[in-house]
């Protein structure tokens, strides 16, 4: 296995892993639609965007145009 497909395949076992958390926490506390759009300093929510974020932008980088 080439270095990317092993980069590939860790980066998509932690988003399900983090997916998993995300639904585990919602059967256990519910679902807030008001916390997720603006979640409290420290909240789940927050911290569960910005590595679903992080991870994200490592599988599929943001575009960067050219002038």
């Amino acid at each position: 296995m080439n270095a990317v497909s092993k980069e590939s395949n860790e980066l998509s076992a932690k988003r399900i892993a983090l997916q998993n958390t995300f639904k585990k926490f919602n059967e256990t506390n519910g679902f807030s639609y008001e916390e997720w759009v603006n979640p409290p300093v420290g909240h789940f929510y927050e911290g569960y965007k910005q590595e679903l974020e992080e991870i994200n932008n490592q599988m599929a980088p943001p575009l960067q145009y050219q002038s």
